[in-house]
Parts: structure tokens; C-alpha cells; sequence
């Protein structure tokens, strides 16, 4: 895999790096902003509200996404989306109510989801089909670092300082605000030397019943694995508090370290690929996921539930590069802005609406409920993820 990377152009480490200070950006955010609207007065039920109504506008940005980009070019585009990334991140230190929160951070998600699908578009068509995996892998590897470093930063910064925790939250959550106006420099370096995907100007009556058969299935399988991952990515805080009383900077801690096994996750994707067939290995994720998330219900000891956590993420981030292969490889070359966008619009259409659900049982306090749906989901997830078809690798 590293051997591989010596061979990426510039364009790419530079896409990897702007990545590293996304995942920065947002792994300070994610791992302070639940206890930073508690220290607002907002409960948890209005904090999964939030985080839905943000998760709608993340999906439903997608549709003027495609829209456009049959207009505007998609290096134009993808600058403007990471200033729609960064710019309201200036807001949320200051925000106070549930709707001024969920629309500014609706902005934030719109913008990542826009960058997600058009960064992984234009380096997707730009880099061999054999390097796709890999690519994708060191993505991940790129964003939990730096996701991880983050959350290591909350845990210093909550555990070692003095004083008032809103002002530390605050404080950190201007540290995300400066990681992101880094990032646009480097998203800047990444679009240079690199060409556009040809625009697809047919109609969709006109696309082949098997893309017809993959664009339907693509978005079953991302919405399920979406509505499961919200759980982990926007209440595992919550999670932990509930379950075992743990304070912020042991949660922030352990956030941390998940990151280390994440990025272990995504570094054995491309060996998965290479040494196993895909479908199985996608199903085998999903049963083992499953049974990771059920087991945490049952009130096992702490130490457990940990680990249990970790092997989760492990088992997701194996399947997340194969995911976003998946949604090149299925589609034709023309129409790769198309297919990812999908990825990305279901995935967090499903995160948008199990966050309702999760923040309603969390706020009863019924957390074992909440794990017991993401592993459903996570199993079905993964079922609908086997069944994509590889149309083209060129």
C-alpha cells in the first residue's frame, strides 16, 4: 500500500493532506459539540433533532450538486464547497438556539458532503483503477489521523486547563474553524494537473438496466450502513456517558484511540481486496458488525464493551473504501460524479433519519435499544452492499 502511494501524483497527496485537516477540523468538532450544546442547556432529544435536520440538508444538498455540475465546472465547484465547509464553523461558538445550530451545521455537512463527492470524483477518474482501493483506504487513514489528533487535543485541553468547560468547548471549536481554512489552500493544490470526468448530458432513460439495478441498490446499502454508523459517529459520547458514567475527557480519550484501530480498518481493505473475493468478505463485515453492536446491549463489562467498540470500527472501516469502490466501479466513467453523489446523498439521508431515533431513546436513557437497531441496520447494510455489480474498472 505505502508503495503505492510514492506512486500518486501530487494532485492526490495534496487531496490527502486537505483531507488530514478536514478530518482535524472535524474530529475536534465531533468530539466536543454534544457537550458544548449540554453546556447550552440543549437535551438530547433536541440535539438529535439537530443533528437530523443538519443530516437532511447534507442529503439533500446532493441534488443541486448533480444539477450544476452539468453547468459549472467540478474543480469550481469544489472550491466553493469548501468555503460553505469552513466559513459558518466561525458560528458555532456563539450560537445559542437549536434551529440557529442545526442550520449552521447543516451548512458545514452540506459543504463536506459536496467535497466528499466531488474530491472523490475528480481523484477517482485520475488515478488507475487497480490504485482505487488504495486510494480510497489512505483517504480514510488520512481523515482518522487526523480525527484521532483531534480528539487527543479535546482530552489534553478538557483534562490539563482550568476554568469554565464552555469556554474550553468554545476554544476548540475555533481550532476547527482554523483547520478548515487551511484545508482550502490544500484543496486548491489538489484540483491543479488534473482533468474533469466528461459531463453525462443523457437522459436517464437512456442509462442500462444494470446501472438502473446498481443506482437503486447503491442507495439502500448506503442508507443502511449510514443510519448504523450515526450511532458511533454523533452519539457514541452519549453512548458511553450513559453506559458507564465516563466523563469527557476519558470519552475523548478512547475516541482517540478508536481512530488508531479505524485506520487499521482502512489499511486492510486493499489486502482484503487483493487476497479475498469481495462479496463474502462484505458479508462476513456485516454478520461480525452485527454481532459486535448486539453483544454491547447485554451489559457486558466495560473493558469488553471497548473492545467491542473498536472491533465495530475496524469492521467499518474494511467496508467503507469497498463502498466508495463500489460506487465507481458499478457505474460508467461518465457518470462517477453521479454515482458517488448518490453514495454520499443516502448515506446521510439514513444518518439523518436515525439520528432522530437515536436522540429520542437516548434522551429515555435507553441506550442497549440503540445498539440493537444499528446492528440490524449495519447487517442489512452490508447485505444490499454484496449485491452491486462491477460494470467497468477502466
Amino acid at each position: 500500500m505505502f508503495a503505492d502511494i510514492k506512486k500518486f501524483s501530487s494532485a492526490a497527496r495534496n487531496f490527502l493532506i486537505a483531507t488530514f485537516l478536514m478530518g482535524l477540523s472535524n474530529g475536534m468538532f465531533d468530539a466536543v459539540y454534544n457537550f458544548y450544546l449540554d453546556a447550552r442547556g440543549v437535551d438530547k432529544a433536541a440535539t438529535g433533532h439537530i443533528y437530523a435536520i443538519a443530516m437532511a440538508m447534507m442529503a439533500a444538498a446532493v441534488i443541486p450538486l448533480i444539477y450544476i455540475s452539468r453547468r459549472v465546472s467540478q474543480k469550481r465547484l469544489l472550491l466553493i464547497s469548501a468555503f460553505i465547509y469552513s466559513l459558518p464553523f466561525i458560528l458555532l461558538p456563539v450560537l445559542t438556539s437549536v434551529w440557529g445550530s442545526a442550520i449552521t451545521l447543516g451548512l458545514i455537512l452540506s459543504g463536506m458532503i459536496a467535497l466528499l463527492s466531488l474530491g472523490n470524483s475528480l481523484m477517482g477518474s485520475n488515478i488507475n483503477p487497480e490504485s482505487r482501493t488504495t486510494l480510497f483506504s489512505c483517504f480514510f487513514v488520512a481523515y482518522l489521523g487526523a480525527a484521532m489528533t483531534g480528539s487527543v487535543i479535546v482530552s489534553a485541553v478538557t483534562h490539563y486547563l482550568s476554568g469554565e468547560a464552555l469556554g474550553h468547548y468554545q476554544g476548540i471549536l475555533v481550532a476547527s474553524f482554523m483547520a478548515s481554512l487551511l484545508m482550502i489552500y490544500f484543496r486548491i493544490k489538489s484540483i491543479q494537473g488534473i482533468s474533469e470526468p466528461e459531463s453525462d448530458t443523457r437522459r436517464m432513460v437512456e442509462k442500462k438496466e444494470l446501472e438502473w439495478y446498481n443506482f437503486a441498490v447503491l442507495f439502500i446499502a448506503a442508507a443502511l450502513l449510514g443510519a448504523s454508523i450515526t450511532l458511533i459517529f454523533r452519539f457514541v459520547n452519549i453512548v458511553f456517558n450513559l453506559a458507564y458514567s465516563m466523563n469527557i475527557s476519558e470519552i475523548s480519550l478512547i475516541m482517540g484511540g478508536d481512530k488508531i484501530v479505524s485506520i487499521i480498518g482502512a489499511l486492510f481493505a486493499p489486502l482484503l481486496v487483493k487476497r479475498f473475493s469481495l462479496k463474502p468478505t462484505i458479508i462476513i463485515a456485516g454478520i461480525l458488525t452485527a454481532g459486535c453492536l448486539y453483544s454491547q446491549s447485554l451489559h457486558v463489562p466495560v473493558f469488553i464493551f471497548i473492545v467491542l467498540y473498536f472491533l465495530r470500527l475496524l469492521l467499518n472501516y474494511c467496508l467503507m473504501p469497498l463502498l466508495d469502490t463500489l460506487a465507481i466501479t458499478g457505474f460508467a466513467k461518465e457518470r462517477t460524479l453521479l454515482s458517488t453523489s448518490i453514495r454520499q446523498l443516502s448515506f446521510y439521508l439514513g444518518s439523518a433519519l436515525s439520528a432522530i431515533l437515536y436522540g429520542d431513546l437516548l434522551d429515555k436513557g435507553h441506550w442497549e435499544q440503540t445498539l440493537m437497531i444499528s446492528a440490524m441496520l449495519a447487517l442489512t447494510g452490508a447485505l444490499f452492499m454484496s449485491l452491486i455489480r462491477v460494470k467497468h474498472e477502466s
